[in-house]
């Protein structure tokens, strides 16, 4: 009997300094956490930020794939009531075309870095004024932001020194590098290789082109001053890329 009680008293003390462990870990660790998300004070800016970064370079694309490749084109061809840049050009008649942009998926980079450079600036604020609100001191260094297309995403790099300081501890954090998935790489891609045979050639086997890459839906609009548009699907996406060519061309009653 007194055995079983000796340990019956042994287990009330090992239980109860389980329970005792548990509410002083819960109370240890609930300031660092923000209510709803579950993200902690030092994890948060990544999230914050990934999800600004997405969400603007998601935009970019939009606006410039229709486009051509470019937030602002200058030379184009309106199509459907957008101003569709050109590719390749030739005002003069039986001429090749001459490309405009041989260096294209390098000048989409720099289009996509300068629509959403100053945006992220701008996130990084907007985060430091939530943060304050909550009475988080937070500081902020100068941003360096670059971009970088590849295989079905893009790859923007961000270097900005952000320290984080609550009540207990401060925290630094230094990468904010994000992937985001999207097909402007692929489509870029696609774009340059119709460019580079209209140059050639003057002429683009899109049918060919598609039995060999069935990714993609690519189709050909004749215009009336003889601009070709093409039409770049990709079918993984659905996402459309057009751009315009003007080269070779037979004068009027020829």
């Amino acid at each position: 009997m007194i055995n079983n009680k000796k340990g019956q008293m042994t287990l009330f003390v090992i239980v109860a300094i389980v329970l005792i462990a548990g509410i002083l870990l819960f109370f240890i660790f609930r300031g660092k956490i923000i209510p709803d998300t579950g993200i902690s004070t030092k994890e948060n800016p990544k999230s914050f930020i990934s999800a600004c970064v997405k969400d603007n370079v998601n935009e970019a694309v939009d606006i410039l794939l229709p486009q051509g490749g470019f937030i602002e084109p200058k030379r184009t061809k309106l199509y459907n009531n957008i101003n569709v840049a050109y590719l390749c050009y030739n005002a003069q008649y039986y001429d090749i075309c001459v490309s405009e942009h041989p260096v294209l998926l390098r000048e989409i980079e720099k289009e996509i870095k300068g629509y959403i450079e100053p945006k992220i600036e701008q996130c990084f604020q907007d985060y430091k004024s939530e943060k304050e609100k909550e009475n988080i001191k937070v500081d902020l260094g100068s941003m360096q932001l670059n971009v970088e297309l590849k295989q079905d995403n893009v790859h923007v790099k961000i270097n900005n020194e952000v320290v984080i300081a609550d009540k207990e501890e401060n925290y630094k954090i230094n990468d904010f590098s994000t992937e985001v998935i999207n097909p402007i790489y692929n489509l870029g891609r696609v774009a340059a290789e119709i460019a580079s045979q209209e140059a050639e050639t003057c002429d683009f086997d899109n049918a060919k082109y598609m039995l060999d890459y069935p990714r993609f839906k690519i189709t050909r609009t004749p215009m009336s001053d003889f601009t070709k548009i093409y039409t770049i699907e990709d079918k993984k996406s659905q996402k459309e890329m057009n751009i315009a060519i003007r080269g070779c061309v037979t004068p009027p009653g020829i």
